[in-house]
């Protein structure tokens, strides 16, 4: 009995001393199971086994299960809690959560390290919050901005773009399109969003311009088309209008006179012989007398019209009249080149989604003057007269632009008078003539594009005009019996 007695108190003494040995184990425990939490701030978690979470205070935290194994901590207010999982299969796990509220001025600098030197943002605190305010130039700073209030629910962002830098970000992506040789490819801003229209021929093409995007930080809505090229209508209109006058006023004398003498002699000499000689003489005198006036006016006009359809983007050309063989020659061979004269139409033109066609244009109106060639040698050089305009204009769909005007006026006067006779006044006006020659001409080149397809009316008006003219020829080339 003594030794159960005496047994006893020194179990309970054991058990009383291992029991104390594992409650300042669990405590140690549980000291190590703290998580310190800002305000707004998350964390995952994960256990093995985990079925099920609780909170002992919502309003300092809260807690939810996001599959097995895995665990959402979301600080809600400043305060302790208690945070236990549940585990299928094993002991279950407690945590102490102490969620403070963060000091603003440290916020502040963290926030300002993030963003940097972001042109246009404001960092300001209002109350425990940290506010973010201003205009932002890129959407790579807007986008910078929004991660930050998804890192920290303590800070607000009222940071817009400003829609003058997405303007400026267009003008460096169009002007970077050009200079990648994309012209077809044209950035615009509606809204606060920048879309990329127009066309690409390949899909290389595709892949440059969305490079180029990417490479100026910017990020657009690509409408861009892989495909045909548009097609463009120039009507060119080549008015000329020429005058020329000749006009005779008094009167002209004959006073051209051209003669020769012969002599014939024959007699007999002193001492004997005979001598003979000749002797002739003639006179010639021009009678072309004209008295009275004369007055000549030639009018010309000239109307050309050439049409040419081409891809937006490419180059066409048109020519209508010769070419003039001209004799080159050098120390080492003799060569022929040909020179073009008539009428000549060069240009490219570009057009774009909203209705604007931009051309490179040159023409050409041009005709033989042989008053104005050479002769080298027996070869015959021609001049030409010709009248040029090379230029770059911008207009809408349909309109018409006056791309040159030239007006060139030409006078001359010719005075004829008998020597002496002439400058007596009055009387003298009997021995004069005068002639004067006039040449005017005026040359205006007038440009029309259009945007068409194989179904635009205007190019199926043009085929069913052609073909009208061709019926009405057939006919009049024909026979007939009151040919």
């Amino acid at each position: 009995m003594k030794r159960n007695s005496m047994g006893t108190p020194g179990v309970i003494f054991l058990t009383l001393l291992m029991g104390t040995m594992f409650v300042v184990g669990g405590y140690a425990r549980a000291q190590e199971r703290l998580y310190r939490m800002v305000v707004g701030e998350q964390r995952t978690l994960s256990f093995k086994g985990a079925s099920s979470v609780s909170v002992g205070n919502p309003k300092v935290a809260d807690a939810k299960s996001l599959g097995k194994n895995t665990i959402l901590l979301y600080a809600v207010g400043p305060g302790r809690t208690t945070l236990m999982v549940m585990r299928s299969g094993r002991s279950n796990l407690t945590f102490t959560v102490v969620v403070t509220k963060e000091d603003v001025k440290s916020l502040m600098a963290e926030v300002h390290k993030l963003l940097g030197d972001i042109e246009g943002v404001t960092i300001r605190p209002v109350g425990d919050r940290v506010i973010l305010d201003g205009l932002a130039f890129t959407s790579e700073d807007f986008n910078r901005v929004k991660q930050i209030t998804k890192l920290y629910p303590q800070v607000k962002s009222f940071v817009k773009i400003n829609p003058n830098a997405k303007k400026l970000m267009a003008n460096q992506l169009n002007l970077a399109f050009s200079q990648a040789g994309l012209k077809n490819v044209e950035a615009s801003v509606v809204g606060t969003k920048i879309f990329l229209e127009g066309y690409v021929e390949s899909k290389q093409d595709l892949q440059k311009a969305d490079m180029i995007t990417k490479a100026i930080g910017e990020q657009v809505e690509n409408l861009l088309s892989v495909g045909i090229k548009r097609m463009v209508l120039v009507e060119v209109d080549f008015v000329e209008v020429k005058k020329q006058g000749l006009d005779k006023i008094g009167i002209t004398w004959p006073f051209d006179l051209e003669g020769s003498a012969n002599i014939a002699v024959q007699g007999t000499l002193p001492f004997g012989g005979v001598y003979s000689g000749t002797m002739n003489h003639s006179a010639k005198a021009n009678t072309g007398f004209a008295f009275g006036f004369l007055f000549t006016d030639g009018y010309a006009r000239v109307l050309a019209q050439p049409k040419l359809v081409c891809a937006s983007g490419e180059k066409a050309e048109f020519h209508a009249g010769g070419e003039v063989p001209i004799v080159v020659v050098t120390a080492m061979s003799v060569s022929v080149e040909y020179k073009e004269f008539g009428v000549i139409l060069k240009l490219a033109p570009i057009a774009d989604r909203r209705g604007n066609i931009q051309m490179n244009i040159y023409t050409e109106v041009s005709d033989l003057d042989r008053s104005l060639g050479v002769t080298i040698g027996d070869n015959d050089i021609p001049g030409f007269q010709k009248s040029t305009a090379k230029t770059n204009v911008t207009v809408r769909q349909g309109q018409t632009i006056v791309l040159s005007g030239l007006f060139k006026a030409v006078e001359e006067k010719d005075l004829s008078k008998v020597p002496l006779l002439g400058h007596i006044p009055i009387i003298g006006e009997l021995f004069k003539s005068r002639v004067f020659k006039e040449k005017k001409s005026e040359l205006t080149v007038f440009v029309t594009p259009r945007i068409v397809n194989p179904s635009t009316p205007k190019i199926l008006k043009m085929v069913s005009d052609i073909k009208t003219r061709y019926k009405r020829a057939k006919g009049e080339v024909g026979f007939g019996i009151f040919d």
